[in-house]
């Protein structure tokens, strides 16, 4: 205790910042530039889905594309493999998800939570450090190695700063490395009901090029369209 409190001090006395706020300082630049340069992403994900109060974990496996539309707008697709095929795609604050088995197609009009949706689906894909810092409170929790995984990560949490997004997302933490390219490895999305989503990132590629519908959706003669929620 008493070294640990010397070393603070000392480094208070120097005017050096800690070492957490270097660390924060060094990752929101690395993103800054980063956010300039996004155009695509490629990715093998694994998704495990927490439920809280079954104390329960669901995991499916695909792979997930996501392309920037103009600054603040991207669309993406998910293709799920297990344990259930099925695909997800969103654009412009439209998301469909169809099941192949039962030729069904879902569609989501997620209009009056659009701004929430834009900003959400970019974090970590084409977001500056600065429009972070705007929308949510950025906190170093840990710098660490992960299993499997090369390196060490900075492991981050965000909290929304408003109200409203905070109705959906109690908070983010993220895992990224920490030298290189500012790209999470794995993210873990609390909601306020203590349930989480935790997404892993395998085979990343940035900016790889994609034919001009690889995002969109192609859908066999037969399937049926409904719309939950209206």
């Amino acid at each position: 205790m008493v070294v640990a409190l010397v070393a603070l001090l000392t480094r208070a006395a120097a005017g050096a910042p800690p070492a957490d706020t270097q660390e924060l300082h060094s990752l929101m630049a690395r993103m800054d530039k980063a956010a300039s340069e996004f155009k695509a992403m490629t990715a093998q994900v694994s998704y495990v889905t927490h439920t809280d109060v079954l104390n329960e974990d669901n995991t499916e496996t695909g792979t997930a594309m996501m392309e920037k539309v103009q600054p603040g707008e991207v669309k993406g697709r998910v293709d799920f493999v297990t344990p259930d095929p099925h695909i997800i795609t969103f654009e412009r604050r439209h998301v469909q998800r169809y099941f192949p088995k039962i030729k069904t197609l879902e569609v989501y009009d997620l209009e009056k939570n659009g701004e929430q949706l834009d900003k959400f689906l970019m974090i970590g894909f084409g977001t500056s450090g600065a429009e972070l810092a705007k929308d949510y409170d950025v906190v170093v929790l840990d710098v660490e190695p992960l299993k499997g995984q090369s390196g060490r990560f900075v492991h981050i949490r965000l909290t929304p700063k408003s109200a409203e997004a905070r109705q959906y997302v109690k908070n983010l933490e993220q895992w990224i490395p920490e030298q290189g390219d500012p790209y999470p490895i794995r993210e873990k999305i609390l909601q306020p009901s203590n349930d989480y989503v935790v997404v892993s990132y395998s085979d990343l590629k940035i900016n790889p090029p994609l034919k001009p519908d690889a995002l969109q959706l192609k859908l066999p003669a037969g399937v049926k369209t409904v719309y939950p929620g209206r």
